[in-house]
């Protein structure tokens, strides 16, 4: 799998909502495939109403202990799969996966997920820049490595059908194996 990660440095509720509004697009939640009901995962976050969560990840960056221009609000972060891979990844899978995300990425921040299905199967996280007590969640590139490094090592234990989606994180940029 792939993993990008993109910052968003703007505390503006608008820009908290837009992204919000994109990520949990109903159009690009549904699966047209199997027509299961639209798949979200939640970490420190209470209820489905998309303003009171924009809300929340500004009032949690608002409480941050160390303030400074160029910090990260959110984090939209995006786990991708071969196509090939499509057949395999059922709703559980990608709960699985999306729950392990949130609570090994960042594991005391608010996080929200959900599932696109246009092309193929990839899951979106919005994940908050400091953590519930209002720390930076920062982590290097050396971590952020690591860290996928795990994800797929978990994900080769859980689901080895999806072998067609691993990637050699070891390189300076990450290239698809098959």
């Amino acid at each position: 799998m792939i993993v990008k990660a993109i910052s968003h440095k703007s505390i503006k509720k608008s820009s908290i909502k837009k992204l919000i509004t994109y990520v949990f697009n109903p159009d690009k939640m549904k699966d047209t495939q199997k027509g299961s009901e639209p798949l979200i995962v939640k970490q420190f976050i209470r209820g489905y109403d998309k303003n009171k969560w924009a809300s929340t990840f500004k009032k949690n960056d608002n409480a941050r202990t160390f303030q400074h221009s160029r910090r990260t609000v959110l984090r939209h972060e995006i786990i991708s799969f071969a196509p090939k891979s499509s057949q395999y990844l059922t709703r559980e899978k990608l709960k699985i996966l999306a729950k392990y995300y949130l609570k090994y990425r960042s594991p005391h921040s608010m996080g929200v997920a959900t599932v696109h299905y246009d092309k193929s199967p990839h899951i979106h996280f919005i994940i908050s820049g400091v953590d519930i007590e209002g720390n930076s969640t920062r982590v290097s590139r050396k971590e952020f490595k690591a860290f996928k490094i795990k994800l797929q090592k978990f994900q080769e234990q859980e689901f080895p059908e999806l072998s067609v989606s691993i990637v050699d994180h070891s390189k300076k940029k990450a290239s698809a194996l098959n």
